[in-house]
């Protein structure tokens, strides 16, 4: 009987041990399963961090009339940013109206209803922008302008990955609910006048001699 208690106790102890090394054995996985999740989550935290919505920030200016500086412009998939002429909507057919991009924006003069505008011909881009935020872009106008106006700056992507602008053939406008993104800007030509930036970012226009 005596026999029979020791090798119980035995087998018991056996059985006890085998647990405990199953258990020592899977908490190493279990930690490097919680470090793999947690290395997946930052991750895809700093994807979305850089995958911003695309938008565009076109400030008010004055320039020599051969650039223009885009303030801020987001293009999550690289692309370019293009300046385009504002045209009037009262200039415009209806047909023009319904396929253009339009917005509104406020006259000069105070007291006058506000001044509705469509993205026009293509006046200049910028180099191939890569994915993310870009800051104080400086756009060469292929034509001077030759008098003070507004413009719109818009993104468009490169959908043809040879980083070359080739709109209208390719490289279409980022959209949203599908609108083009853009931004306008009152474009002052002052002679003399060119528009630079500052190391910090500013923008600021010097006159030259």
């Amino acid at each position: 009987m005596t026999r029979k208690l020791i090798i119980v106790a035995i087998v018991a102890m056996l059985a006890m041990g085998t647990s405990a090394a199953l258990a020592l054995g899977a908490s190493p996985q279990a930690t490097t399963d919680a470090t793999m999740a947690q290395e997946t989550t930052t991750a895809v935290g700093q994807t979305t961090t850089v995958a911003e919505t695309a938008n565009v920030t076109f400030q008010n200016q004055s320039s020599n009339g051969s650039a223009v500086v885009v303030e801020r412009v987001v293009v999550p998939e690289g692309g370019f940013i293009a300046i385009h002429e504002a045209e009037s909507a009262a200039q415009m057919t209806e047909t023009e109206m319904a396929t253009e991009t339009a917005m509104e924006t406020p006259t000069a003069a105070a007291g006058e209803a506000a001044q509705r505008y469509t993205a026009g011909a293509v006046i200049g881009n910028s180099t191939y922008l890569e994915p993310g935020v870009h800051e104080n872009v400086t756009v060469q106008l292929d034509q001077p302008l030759e008098e003070s106006q507004v413009l719109i700056a818009m993104p468009h992507l490169d959908t043809n990955d040879n980083q070359q602008y080739e709109f209208p053939e390719a490289d279409e406008p980022y959209t949203q609910a599908g609108q083009a993104v853009t931004d306008w800007a009152n474009v002052t030509v002052e002679a003399g006048a060119a528009v630079t930036t500052t190391a910090a970012g500013a923008q600021t226009t010097t006159e030259e001699m």
